[in-house]
């Protein structure tokens, strides 16, 4: 995808041999996975930003046994329902890749995705599947101005400014943020008062809201590797105490409400 520019200077950055160039001279190696790191300055190796190897491994075992699949199929028709002949996509915060892959084998488009975490990307970039990927900073995306049709963004920050100047004068965001009974059962298991999730949308004054579309689902989870899998993808994660954590060893299986709002701008 040619919109992908130097986090340097700005200009655009060109394939050479191994590496992509800017006119100035800023040059960026390709990893022996094929992605670039595009995060300039004191983070440019990227090593402790992010989620690390095991997350990253944990999360691509989850995802490709389907669990989210209906989320998936959702921005599939979405996308297909815009019938651009080929669209430029961009998945912001893409993780291990799945999201991007799985679109870009059903849509015929042009697919680049960026994750902070080098690790996810890494795996992203192993999936060898014809999109572009590379280790980026959401507050200073590397792409062009005004050259992105479609950007998607699961359960990632919100930054509108960015957004609205890759998108084309008539492109689309997709944002999806937790339904209010999202995950509600392992939220059961955790809190002595578990809450539901107020569904609010990201606020906005450049981009335009269009449709909300709510998803919901049930999920079997068949294992205690699946159940930490899914806990460990969650900002539950991180705001659980370790005596409320161990409440989940017990279980070797759960049925979990899968509940997802899809805004489109």
């Amino acid at each position: 995808m040619n919109s992908i520019i130097c986090p340097v200077c700005g200009e655009e950055l060109r394939e050479e041999s191994r590496s992509m160039k800017c006119g100035k001279g800023h040059c960026f190696d390709r990893a022996k996975e094929g992605y670039i790191n595009l995060i300039a300055g004191t983070h440019k190796k990227g090593s402790l930003i992010g989620d690390n190897r095991d997350m990253a491994l944990s999360r691509r075992s989850f995802l490709e046994k389907g669990y989210f699949d209906i989320l998936l199929n959702e921005l599939i028709s979405i996308i297909k329902d815009k019938s651009l002949p080929c669209p430029h996509i961009l998945d912001i915060c893409c993780g291990e890749g799945y999201y991007s892959h799985k679109i870009k084998e059903k849509v015929n488009c042009e697919m680049c995705g960026f994750d902070i975490s080098k690790e996810m990307v890494r795996l992203a970039a192993k999936r060898k599947n014809g999109c572009e990927y590379f280790v980026a900073n959401l507050s200073r995306i590397p792409v062009r101005d005004k050259s992105i049709d479609i950007v998607f963004h699961l359960f990632a920050p919100f930054h509108e400014k960015e957004f609205s100047r890759i998108l084309k004068d008539k492109g689309t965001l997709i944002t999806v943020v937790a339904g209010e009974n999202h995950l509600f059962e392992l939220k059961e298991i955790l809190y002595d008062t578990p809450y539901k999730n107020d569904e609010m949308p990201p606020e906005t004054e450049n981009i335009t809201p269009k449709e909300k579309r709510k998803v919901t689902g049930k999920i079997h989870l068949s294992s205690k590797e699946d159940i930490d899998a899914l806990f460990r993808m969650t900002p539950y994660y991180y705001r659980t105490s370790d005596r409320d954590k161990e409440k989940l060893f017990s279980f070797n299986e759960l049925d979990v409400t899968v509940d997802f709002c899809v805004f489109i701008y």
